[in-house]
């Protein structure tokens, strides 16, 4: 994992531990969905649904370096540009970020699937919520990790910031009201997407070049100050997507996956064909960068691991809310999904 600033609001993220805030939201929970929807709700579902399904990105199936390239570059890849492939050998080259949770990298092949062009926003997790019957997101009340959750609400458009369990939830929702084999990505698919199935030493970014221009398709610090305003996260979709459409790969907050967390994970990895991770762990894998924290110089930043309890964490005693944590959902079919 890379090291995180002791001065960011992120590093909170690396400081958690279990508490009651889940178990609370589970009981309020209990009262269930309602049993039919108003004429109204019907109508934000469909739309929600027909919104969905036509922003998916199809992604081919393939294979991929998981994790940091960096061993594998020779002086004669870098040069070239070339894409690496199966054959490529690890060597005594550096490597490019400064996490070892990352490494040693691995060839890993996956089957065709899709997923999400943009994360789910506060405004669309509003309607899973109310089509559930569930509790107001963020939460009420009066606690100040209440108000900051909120206030982190800056607009409808912002990056839902949840728990892991809520996001998988949402997606499992929206499988269920599709018909589509809905899920969180897996680790592998999120990092195989923002990698446009290649990873080349002269395209180390998930952007539409393969290079940040800031102000371009990377908002500068004075933009991300401008868009997020009081707030934490910024709009969805502000900037160019990536190479396979997706957007906001690289800042504007991390993605919950699948995977169990563990850090020898890639040493370990025996299932290199749609690799799931370790069965248990106590956290989850997160992926991407939150706002202002700056890209590393030999780039690849989509290869960081973050990692996180997925119900919620104790900072200095008191509960910290999930505001950098936001979601997108996969369709696990090697079909395109194709729009209602």
């Amino acid at each position: 994992m890379s090291s995180p600033d002791p001065s960011h609001p992120g590093t909170f993220l690396r400081k958690s531990i279990l508490g009651g805030l889940f178990a609370s939201i589970l009981a309020a929970c209990s009262t269930g969905a309602p049993e039919s929807l108003t004429p109204e709700q019907q109508a934000r579902v469909d739309a929600l649904v027909d919104k969905t399904l036509k922003h998916m990105s199809h992604i081919p199936a393939g294979g991929f370096w998981l994790g940091d390239p960096g061993q594998l570059m020779t002086d004669e890849l870098k040069e070239s540009g070339a894409v690496l492939g199966p054959d490529a050998k690890l060597g005594d080259n550096p490597p490019f970020t400064l996490g070892t949770d990352n490494k040693p990298p691995r060839w890993v092949t996956l089957d065709a699937f899709s997923m999400a062009q943009y994360k789910v926003t506060y405004g669309e997790f509003d309607v899973f919520v109310t089509a559930n019957g569930l509790p107001a997101h963020p939460p009420e009340g009066d606690e100040i990790w209440n108000r900051i959750w909120r206030r982190a609400r800056q607009s409808d458009d912002i990056p839902a910031g949840v728990t892991w369990q809520q996001a998988k939830d949402y997606c499992q929702w929206m499988g269920k009201v599709t018909g589509l084999p809905f899920d969180l990505p897996t680790e592998a698919q999120w990092e195989y997407a923002a990698s446009a199935g290649r990873k080349t030493y002269h395209e180390p970014y998930p952007t539409d070049t393969g290079l940040i221009k800031e102000g371009h398709n990377h908002p500068t610090y004075k933009q991300i100050e401008e868009m997020r305003g009081r707030g934490i996260l910024y709009p969805v979709g502000r900037f160019p997507p990536s190479k396979l459409g997706l957007y906001d790969l690289a800042g504007d907050g991390f993605d919950w996956v699948n995977d169990w967390y563990v850090p020898d994970a890639y040493q370990t990895m025996t299932d290199t064909h749609n690799p799931k991770g370790p069965a248990n762990g106590t956290e989850k894998v997160m992926r991407g960068k939150a706002p202002n924290d700056s890209m590393t110089f030999s780039g690849f930043p989509h290869v960081d691991r973050h990692h996180s309890t997925p119900d919620e964490r104790i900072v200095a005693d008191e509960p910290f809310p999930f505001v950098f944590e936001s979601f997108r959902c996969a369709v696990n079919q090697p079909d395109p999904v194709q729009p209602r």
